[in-house]
């Protein structure tokens, strides 16, 4: 199963014409003829070519199945019938035959042929195709012309209306698993010549079982394809397929009790049968009560207590692990193994130190993640990786960095590290400062520091960059309290009374809380004049309490 969004319903006017409609439909007499005419003329056709594509989404889960069936059909006016019939799922797919009033197919016997006349054989493309639904199951029918002189004819049905076409429509569907039919809406186009060339249906239903309840929209696409055109099916050699006989079963149950687990997502069905209706899903790793199993390949499971069936190949009786894909960068907080699978069992490609890196690439869910490791996919523990790089707590007692300065304020000090090594945090506030002036974002610095983490403790901070006019210039500061504030700019009234601009953009603030209108603050920066500047001054730093 997949993801796809949930499909909208044909058309607000049409949902509104059904809800207002009377118990006994009354159309129009000419339109039902045309529609009937239309519906009942395929199977007058020399041959068929169809394609049919259906999708089953849960209003619960918002995951989705399709199923997708190619269909050939020529001599139908004829006693020489031929068909071809392909079914793909995601569980599996089938293709079965049709000619000389025997059906062939593949069982768990092998390659089989069963007797089987034209009403049945025509009861399984209707059930693939909907060529059957007249005008006597629905409730509304309209119709529009088309400039090609086509004509789209849009229907609705109720349950009621439907009667016993449901049962195509649940397709495998037993009283006890609570199959009901919400509506069913749709669309036909028929060309200039009356040819049906395509019909779309969206079909609602609800189980229920207990007072759990799980709503479905199907929506089916049929396209007739080749249409008033000759179809000629080629069929295989079909001289292996052995008759069974009437009396004997096709498939056969045989009983078992067992917990088993699902090793992907998968649809929980009503019957053994591709083409059988949904009742519900089951995610990866879920595990159910089996009951028992089909000759041709299912699980008869317990599925909120009504029987179900799962394909075969997608259960296992040991509890499966299951791997999320996933992605980014994690860090080894340890020397951890890097093994072949997601065991303490598996075998060891290499060790991943402390504080490498490594592409991550999913997790399962025993503890595991996914990693890329020299070329190769390994796994790795998961208590053993971070998503931050590991914090080196080993004590540094005198060590000596240089790089390129990316932050600097009182008492801090960022830099950008010449090893590549990212950048690194230290207080300044005890340092000594060997200056040509003062210390501005870019410089070139060489830091001599201590300490367990960052910021570590600076103890000697070496700048040897000389800046345009610094020996002219002078820190001064002023205190007072806001009178305007832009994210760029503040204004303040200074205590002699004097107001002041600021270029705020990128000075450092350092104070308890926010920076606001009527905030007592102090202001630093670098002056020529004494501190006589009281327009657009660039300000260093502002702090308040």
């Amino acid at each position: 199963m997949r993801k796809l969004c949930l499909a909208s319903v044909i058309c607000a006017a049409l949902v509104s014409v059904l809800g207002g409609t009377r118990s006994e439909a009354a159309f129009e007499p000419s339109l039902e003829a045309a529609y009937n005419t239309a519906v009942q003329g395929q199977d007058m056709l020399e041959g068929l070519d169809v394609s049919v594509l259906e999708k089953t989404i849960s209003s619960a889960t918002n995951i989705a199945a399709q199923k997708e069936v190619d269909l050939m059909l020529s001599g139908i006016k004829t006693d020489y019938l031929k068909a071809d019939i392909q079914v793909k799922t995601e569980e599996s797919s089938t293709e079965s035959y049709y000619r000389d009033s025997f059906y062939y197919t593949t069982t768990s016997d092998g390659k089989v042929r069963l007797e089987m006349d034209r009403s049945q054989i025509w009861d399984i493309i209707n059930g693939h195709t909907y060529i059957d639904l007249t005008s006597k199951y629905l409730k509304v029918l309209c119709s529009e012309a088309g400039p090609d002189g086509s004509v789209t004819y849009q229907f609705a049905a109720t349950p009621e209306t439907l009667g016993d076409y449901s049962k195509k429509l649940l397709a495998g569907a037993s009283e006890d698993q609570g199959l009901v039919i919400d509506s069913l809406q749709g669309t036909m186009l028929v060309d200039r010549d009356g040819h049906v060339t395509n019909r779309s249906i969206q079909l609602v239903y609800t189980t229920t079982q207990g007072d759990q309840s799980e709503t479905f929209l199907t929506k089916t696409d049929v396209e007739f394809r080749r249409v008033g055109e000759a179809v000629n099916v080629s069929l295989p050699d079909l001289s292996e397929y052995k008759k069974q006989a009437a009396d004997e079963p096709v498939e056969t149950i045989t009983p078992l009790a067992q917990a088993v687990y699902v090793t992907t997502d998968v649809n929980v069905r009503a019957a053994g049968d591709l083409g059988a209706v949904i009742l519900g899903g089951l995610s990866a790793g879920s595990g159910i009560m089996e009951t028992g199993y089909t000759s041709d390949g299912w699980i008869q499971v317990q599925y909120n207590g009504v029987t179900g069936y799962i394909w075969g190949d997608y259960v296992t009786t040991k509890k499966p692990v299951i791997t999320k894909d996933g992605s980014g960068t994690m860090y080894a907080t340890a020397d951890v193994n890097v093994r072949t699978t997601w065991s303490s069992d598996g075998a060891i490609y290499g060790v991943l130190a402390r504080g490498s890196s490594v592409e991550i690439t999913g997790t399962t869910d025993n503890g595991w993640v996914r990693v890329k490791y020299n070329g190769n996919v390994g796994y790795v523990f998961a208590d053993y990786l971070s998503w931050n790089v590991p914090v080196d707590k080993s004590v540094v007692k005198e060590s000596y960095l240089s790089g390129t300065v990316t932050d600097a304020s009182f008492g801090s000090l960022t830099i950008r590290r010449d090893d590549g090594q990212g950048t690194i945090s230290f207080n300044t506030t005890y340092a000594k400062l060997n200056l040509k002036d003062t210390i501005c974002t870019g410089d070139w610095v060489e830091v001599s520091y201590s300490g367990a983490a960052a910021p570590y403790t600076a103890s000697v901070v070496n700048d040897y960059t000389r800046h345009v006019d610094a020996p002219e210039e002078q820190s001064v500061s002023a205190e007072g309290v806001v009178t305007q504030l832009t994210p760029d700019t503040m204004k303040i009234l200074d205590n002699d009374g004097i107001y002041r601009s600021f270029d705020i953009s990128d000075c450092d603030l350092e104070m308890a809380d926010a920076l606001y209108e009527g905030k007592y603050v102090i202001v630093y920066w670098m002056s020529r004049t004494g501190g006589a500047e009281t327009k657009n001054i660039t300000a260093l730093r502002v702090k308040g309490d």
